[in-house]
């Protein structure tokens, strides 16, 4: 219900200020010049046209901006930008935020965050598709996680892909490893061996839960400050949503 009234909101600020004031392509203004440093991916030269007590709002995608357009308001030395991610050329346009944005002709002095579009997911499926492109392999993703995700990033290195889950307000990690493997777990002595639903054997080893498929070996383990005790069903839970 709360969505609902959210997007009707959106659009009745967006048909407002349609009907009121016709919304104009960007000049050299400040609020400009922060646009196109967005769209560059510049976060260190967007920052030069805030106020000292402004703080930048997070793009939580790492997903390239297509176009920003931008729409006066009602409301005197405010204009609405309306952002739109660059998903590809066949893709439809997504909403990446809409920002109500106050400036003077020096800096920007508010920024309010009206929509956030941001899916952090998307950073998860760009890394994927990169890694499996790279390896011929269908790679695995959770499904189910300790906590709600709200970032999601990580990196490739060479052949090892590391994808970080994070809760920042809990300060709650979930990582996992994916790398070539073939060795035996079942060969390790004296270290837990758990079954997968699937019938595949997982090694629980120094607070992390390793399994191989495909010829890729699968890490987990979770960091967390939560006031809540992980144990290796935690991670069984999550490996098996993999499948």
């Amino acid at each position: 219900m709360k969505k609902i009234v959210l997007v009707l909101q959106i659009f009745m600020l967006l048909f407002l200020s349609i009907q009121h004031v016709k919304a104009g392509p960007y000049g050299n203004d400040v609020v400009s010049n922060f646009t196109m440093a967005l769209m560059k991916k510049d976060e260190k030269q967007a920052r030069t046209y805030l106020s000292s007590n402004v703080k930048l709002p997070e793009i939580r995608e790492e997903t390239p901006i297509r176009r920003v357009s931008g729409l006066p308001s009602l409301k005197a030395n405010v204009r609405v930008s309306l952002a739109y991610f660059d998903d590809g050329e066949d893709m439809p346009e997504r909403i990446a935020f809409i920002w109500e944005i106050t400036s003077n002709q020096e800096k920007i002095t508010d920024i309010r965050v009206i929509y956030d579009g941001s899916n952090p997911f998307m950073n998860e499926s760009k890394m994927i598709k990169e890694y499996s492109n790279k390896h011929k392999a269908n790679i695995l993703t959770a499904s189910k996680f300790p906590f709600d995700i709200t970032h999601v990033e990580g990196n490739i290195n060479k052949d090892t892909l590391l994808i970080r889950y994070r809760n920042v307000k809990l300060h709650g990690l979930l990582q996992v490893k994916i790398e070539p493997g073939e060795e035996d777990l079942e060969a390790a002595k004296g270290e837990n061996i758990y079954t997968l639903k699937n019938g595949i054997k997982a090694l629980y080893l120094r607070n992390e839960l390793i399994f191989l498929h495909d010829s890729l070996k699968y890490s987990i383990r979770i960091e967390s400050e939560i006031p809540q005790d992980f144990t290796v069903y935690d991670l069984l839970e999550i490996a098996n949503s993999m499948f």
